[in-house]
């Protein structure tokens, strides 16, 4: 009798964004494969903050799945890398990066609340859905007259709020919409530009997590790995971690490849002085080990200049 070969098991949320993921990496192994839905506490709480106070433990949207992958319930979990913490539960490695995606926001306007002659296009008095803490810090320096408000939910689910009561507009990572080809004909929609409007650390990426031991498994994957990826993304979220960013402080963070050196900008919103920038080059090794003090002291105010904010997405 011939034996099937084992299916490899990877473990995803169940949303429509998770599940392409999920999908794109299984279309990328040579292996055969499964894909199981786990329910996360994300998927079950809707009502509390993600980041802020009220915010629940990080790992809002990550624990149920990592906690079946040290069961050996599933082989490998796909993740938004944007939603994993910055150190991983120990027996777990991340095994793969694949190609980033855009790593920009866009901005999604209801008609009735365009404002074209804004440098931020949209009217004075809008409820602007935000869902992090990073989103809402951007919106209170570029757009003082708008309302910052929670929104959560899915990306459809978001686009659906913006009916104009609910909201007047919302931000959104781009490659979420990119990938689930969203449908937002009904609205105007403007790229924000990502070198002003800091995206969040990872922001584009999705991770492959396995547990460390499994060399098998671990093999497998690591042909998906991408390197460029992989080395960006590793020197945003160092920097989140040495400032300990992210769930309870605005923090926005981009690395980005110049010749042979790394061109890093980030931002952090400080109490009593807002969003502050700095903006720093050097070698990955250099980049990563800059510390939380030595960058407080070079922060300054956001300056625009002459860089554009936004622009309509075609």
């Amino acid at each position: 009798m011939t034996l099937l070969p084992k299916k490899t098991i990877l473990g995803t949320r169940g949303s429509a964004l998770a599940l392409w993921q999920a999908n794109e990496v299984a279309g990328r192994l040579t292996v055969p494969w499964e894909i199981r839905v786990i329910e996360t506490s994300g998927d079950r709480i809707l009502d509390a903050p993600l980041q802020g106070p009220g915010r629940i433990d990080k790992g809002f949207f990550t624990k149920e799945i990592q906690d079946r992958l040290l069961e050996g319930e599933i082989d490998l979990a796909v993740h938004s890398l944007k939603d994993l913490p910055t150190e991983p539960p120990p027996g777990l490695a991340l095994a793969a990066f694949l190609p980033r995606g855009p790593v920009n926001d866009i901005l999604v306007v209801h008609p009735d609340w365009l404002d074209s002659s804004a440098a931020f296009p949209v009217k004075s008095g809008a409820r602007v859905g935000a869902g992090s803490l990073r989103r809402q810090a951007l919106l209170r320096i570029f757009a003082g007259g708008l309302e910052p408000a929670l929104i959560r939910g899915n990306v459809p689910t978001r686009i659906r709020k913006c009916d104009g009561q609910q909201y007047g507009a919302i931000v959104l990572a781009q490659a979420g919409v990119h990938r689930l080809q969203a449908d937002v004909s009904g609205w105007r929609v403007f790229a924000l530009n990502p070198e002003l409007w800091l995206p969040a650390p990872g922001q584009g990426a999705i991770a492959v997590e396995v547990r460390a031991g499994d060399r098998e498994t671990c093999s497998a994957v690591a042909q998906l790995d991408h390197p460029a990826t992989r080395r960006a993304v590793s020197i945003e979220r160092q920097l989140l971690a040495n400032f300990q960013g992210g769930c309870s402080t605005a923090f926005g963070c981009l690395a980005e490849k110049q010749d042979d050196r790394w061109r890093v900008r980030l931002g952090v919103d400080l109490p009593d002085k807002g969003w502050q920038v700095v903006c720093f080059e050097g070698s990955e090794a250099e980049c990563s080990a800059q510390d939380a003090c030595t960058l407080a002291a070079r922060l300054a105010p956001q300056a625009p200049g002459e860089k554009w904010l936004c622009r309509p997405l075609a």
